[in-house]
């Protein structure tokens, strides 16, 4: 239902958006400005990124965005995110992080604070103790254990410790509280006693403009196994290779594995056991952005192992909803309940367990799906159905309104 947000006064409307990922790369360019830009038509948004230091070198990607943001009347400040895992360089993050929002707060009448993961909460707490506004805690994922499942970061530890606490503080002081996955937001209701009405479900989401069906013509009869983007941390590669090395040996000599990455072929080829995939074609390669929906058309299935632990069921890979916007159907693990509904009750790929052998039954499954004319029709389906921006920016709109109407 549309509301009518013109008719509210933007300088009650004030937002402030923390997100420590940059908009000058591909995951805050897609997952942070694209909804910024819709949502600033209503509203007046104050926008707060962390930039990595050789996106701010490069001048003309840099003023682009700056025309962009100032066209759309967004008013960005972009700060150089200062690597290294302790002393100066995470001082001056830590800085930057409560000096700036403190500035604006002093400067503007700020109605919502809406922090994109946990690093920006470090924040909230001081500026809870001066100024009056509603929180929204965009919270992606249970971001600390990713970091124990992915980086090893041990439980006892003391920033381990720190984040689990800043978490339940988030919670409970938080008015919206947005998640990926229904999964995880079961488990908050279950173990943080948080309210239903409390979290809403926002997943990854796809702009069909960038992501769409490319007709290709079908390279030799081949079948295109597609993967994308990262192969380690919260992938297994070598798992999807012994996959693909599974197929029958008649398919072995027609089967083209195409690798989107910004790893090199000797990277990738380090994942693979040794002679799984003699006998298959391989190509590695990097994509432009504008390059990426010819490239997965081209696909005729995407395929990957996500490693399955706790923080896994609040992930929803963003490659999803982009293989699913381009008419490709998938194949991966239930490493949560949401992909498993999705594929399975829509019929838009296959989930496997990677541990027990392909059956008979998965493989003539694969090969009914390819042969299917409607399949590329149905991804599409789906992808709108789960993923579209429009319907993403129109639930953050609601909830934007719903807030600024009791501040």
């Amino acid at each position: 239902m549309q509301k009518a947000y013109l008719n509210m006064n933007k300088v009650n409307s004030q937002i402030l958006y923390i997100s420590i990922d940059g908009i000058m790369e591909p995951l805050g360019y897609s997952q942070v400005l694209k909804y910024i830009e819709k949502l600033s038509k209503d509203y007046s948004i104050n926008l707060i990124t962390f930039e990595k230091e050789a996106d701010l070198k490069n001048t003309a990607k840099l003023n682009k965005l700056i025309k962009k943001c100032k066209d759309q009347n967004i008013h960005w400040y972009r700060h150089k995110y200062n690597n290294g895992k302790f002393g100066l360089s995470q001082i001056i993050n830590i800085f930057n992080l409560i000096a700036v929002p403190v500035f604006i707060f002093i400067k503007k009448r700020i109605a919502i604070v809406h922090i994109r993961s946990y690093m920006p909460g470090i924040v909230i707490p001081i500026l809870r103790t001066f100024f009056k506004f509603n929180l929204i805690f965009d919270m992606r994922g249970f971001w600390a254990d990713e970091k124990h499942d992915r980086l090893n970061w041990n439980k006892k530890s003391y920033k381990y410790i720190f984040f689990k606490r800043l978490e339940k503080y988030l919670i409970d002081n938080s008015q919206k509280i947005i998640t990926l996955t229904e999964a995880s937001k079961d488990i908050m209701i279950q173990n943080f006693n948080a309210p239903n009405s409390l979290i809403e479900v926002i997943p990854t989401c796809v702009d069909f403009n960038e992501f769409h069906r490319v007709e290709n013509v079908r390279r030799n009869n081949s079948l295109t196994i597609g993967y994308l983007g990262s192969i380690d941390t919260a992938y297994d590669f070598s798992k999807f290779s012994l996959l693909i090395s599974q197929l029958p040996s008649n398919f072995k000599n027609k089967i083209h594995l195409k690798v989107l990455t910004n790893k090199t072929l000797q990277e990738v080829t380090k994942f693979i056991p040794e002679g799984t995939l003699s006998k298959i074609k391989l190509e590695v390669k990097f994509a432009q952005r504008g390059d990426l929906s010819k490239e997965i058309s081209s696909f005729d299935f995407l395929g990957f192992y996500l490693k399955e632990n706790f923080s896994i069921n609040a992930s929803m890979p963003t490659k999803i909803g982009e293989s699913l916007a381009c008419g490709v159907p998938i194949i991966c693990n239930s490493f949560n309940s949401d992909i498993r509904n999705i594929i399975e009750m829509h019929d838009v790929g296959i989930i496997y367990d990677f541990k027990n052998t392909l059956s008979e039954h998965q493989i003539k499954k694969l090969f009914q799906i390819l042969e299917e004319k409607t399949v590329h029709q149905r991804c599409l389906k789906i992808a709108n159905e789960y993923f579209s921006l429009e319907k993403g920016a129109a639930t953050y709109n609601d909830l934007y309104f719903e807030l600024i109407s009791k501040y």
